[in-house]
């Protein structure tokens, strides 16, 4: 018995070490693995301050904008929370081979740890707007109004019941609505607007017409107004286009008259109409002098496959004046649609007639980015009331040199 209990002993002795062991070895890997979770937060917390950093500069100081000089980050490393982070910048292309897209890239180190943001930004263009409105003046939303998409007012948001009496409903903004000024009520009482998106005021985006740029993209193929005006019939990836409404008509693929995807006129009026397949933005420009930068869509504008049924669909319209947009159709029918994003520098979107032509609807996908809202229908009996749909595309792309609010947006955010 007693070489047995020795026996015993030893071996109970041999699994309390084994278990000392284990346990001491697992204590050891749990306080590592707590380490370096530790490590690692820190290490992404000093990454994310970092490409917020570099956010913020970029917003300040915009990058080859506004005179800005380009920004390679901080190349060398910055002590900071106990750790150190690098910041590096570099231009990359867009999806169509576009240069203009910054990609930032913030590297943390920290202990054993490295973690690392990148960050891609796009230059904000006033495509990405459903509706875009300067100071509304005597124009508001009335109860029955309805924007689908991203919409800014450069001044105060009017809005209310134009009969004076109390309001069931007030006007819908499906999404996010910024303004320089707030809000205003029209009439008392009034029902507060519906911002599904939220609203954000005090932000001013004033419009932005770089002339200079369109008219380089254009390069050999701009148009000068002393020429005659231009017409333009969209024909799926080609254009046909005469100087004058009875003159010669000339027929040319697209990426021959605009291999930039830019075609302008200067000092002229643009007229406009057909059906498009690839990305172009028409302009009419007022470069110098007081004449031209008028345009006028004389019928139905838009894409060959419709880009809400097609996921592929590839065309993408900008339409660009520097003074008025007219809707100045002579056809038959009563209805009328323009795919695209318009955008009036001085003036806005008018509707020729629009309280004795025949009454119809006037449908827009894309969107309408004037300082100057008109009426469009008498209200009952003649004219063309508005409905505009937004372009999901045109938040994160835009056509070709359209317009930009001289800043960047966060297109991607990866760890």
């Amino acid at each position: 018995m007693g070489k047995q209990a020795l026996l015993m002993v030893i071996g109970y002795s041999l699994i309390f070490l084994l278990s000392g062991a284990m346990m001491s070895n697992s204590s050891v890997d749990a306080f590592r693995n707590a380490m370096n979770y530790y490590e690692g937060n820190i290490t992404r917390d000093i990454a994310i301050s970092a490409a917020n950093m570099g956010a913020n500069y970029i917003f300040v100081n915009k990058p080859l904008m506004n005179s800005n000089p380009w920004w390679n980050g901080w190349t060398t490393p910055v002590s900071y929370n106990g750790g150190t982070f690098t910041v590096t910048m570099d231009s990359v292309q867009d999806m169509y081979g576009k240069w203009g897209r910054i990609r930032m890239i913030a590297t943390a180190h920290y202990g054993d740890s490295t973690y690392t943001v990148t960050v891609l930004y796009h230059p904000s263009q006033f495509s990405k707007f459903c509706m875009y409105a300067g100071a509304m003046g005597g124009t508001y939303f009335e109860p029955s109004d309805s924007v689908f998409g991203p919409c800014h007012i450069e001044g105060t948001l009017n809005y209310g019941n134009p009969g004076g009496g109390p309001q069931t409903y007030g006007a819908y903004f499906g999404g996010k609505v910024t303004t320089k000024n707030g809000i205003a009520a029209l009439t008392n009482p009034a029902k507060l607007p519906t911002f599904a998106q939220g609203r954000e005021d005090g932000v001013s985006i004033p419009l932005s017409l770089n002339t200079a740029q369109l008219v380089t993209e254009a390069g050999a193929n701009k148009f000068d107004g002393s020429g005659g005006d231009l017409y333009l019939t969209l024909k799926d990836d080609s254009v046909s286009w005469k100087r004058s409404k009875t003159g010669p008509v000339t027929t040319q693929l697209l990426s021959t008259i605009a291999p930039n995807g830019v075609i302008v006129i200067d000092k002229g009026t643009l007229y406009l109409q057909g059906e498009l397949s690839t990305r172009l933005t028409v302009a009419s420009l007022r470069t110098s002098g007081s004449s031209g930068g008028s345009v006028v869509i004389k019928d139905n504008v838009t894409y060959k496959t419709d880009p809400r049924i097609d996921p592929l669909c590839h065309a993408m319209l900008g339409v660009v004046g520097y003074g008025t947009i007219s809707i100045d159709t002579t056809s038959a029918h009563n209805n009328f649609t323009v795919q695209g994003s318009m955008y009036s520098q001085t003036d806005g979107v008018q509707v020729v007639n629009y309280n004795s032509r025949p009454r119809g609807n006037l449908y827009v996908l894309g969107g309408w980015i004037a300082p100057k809202i008109y009426a469009t229908s008498n209200g009952t009996t003649a004219g063309l009331p508005v409905n505009v749909t937004y372009d999901e595309r045109f938040r994160v792309d835009a056509p070709p040199y359209f317009p930009g609010t001289n800043g960047y947006e966060i297109l991607a955010w990866y760890e």
